[in-house]
């Protein structure tokens, strides 16, 4: 990443940027109500990635930058959603994005990661087989507007978080 940006969680003032995100980069977009829904849902966290303000790179989008959504579940990780403003992908802020959510993960015990993701779209493949995710199944037309499948994926993160930082490796899938 050649910047810096900072992540906290979604404020109800960063709803418009999110959604010009959203519309911009899911052929079946989330809806602010699905955004407020996910806000006000305990088991959720929707963290926003943020440039500083006044930041070259962002031009012309300074402020937020991209997004994830994920659930602590009975023990997992499910990650809902993540997008990057177009012009900003490829600089590491979906990484850094995922690296919190399994962060997240460790930090509550949590014995798995878990995602689905289209058929098509090869670049976030090729990023969650980059953290060691594996592909555990398929739904078929799953995505109801272009009749595509979503790829199951998973990544076991049940052994202490210290054994991973010491061996410099990601854990493999569940």
């Amino acid at each position: 990443m050649d910047f810096e940006i900072t992540v906290s969680p979604l404020a109800k003032s960063d709803i418009p940027s999110i959604l010009e995100i959203e519309y911009d980069s899911q052929p079946e977009p989330w809806t602010e109500k699905a955004f407020l829904e996910e806000i006000n849902r305990a088991n959720s966290s929707v963290l926003v990635a943020r440039l500083p303000a006044g930041d070259p790179v962002g031009a012309p989008f300074p402020g937020v930058a991209g997004y994830i959504c994920f659930w602590s579940v009975a023990g997992e990780i499910q990650i809902l959603n993540i997008a990057v403003r177009k012009t900003l992908r490829r600089r590491g802020i979906a990484r850094k994005l995922i690296e919190l959510a399994i962060r997240t993960g460790w930090e509550q015990h949590a014995g798995c990661v878990s995602l689905e993701v289209r058929k098509s779209n090869s670049a976030a493949l090729k990023l969650y087989e980059s953290f060691g995710f594996i592909v555990t199944g398929e739904r078929p037309n799953y995505y109801e507007v272009q009749k595509e499948s979503a790829i199951l994926m998973e990544l076991d993160i049940s052994e202490p978080e210290q054994e991973k930082n010491r061996e410099g490796n990601l854990p493999h899938g569940c």
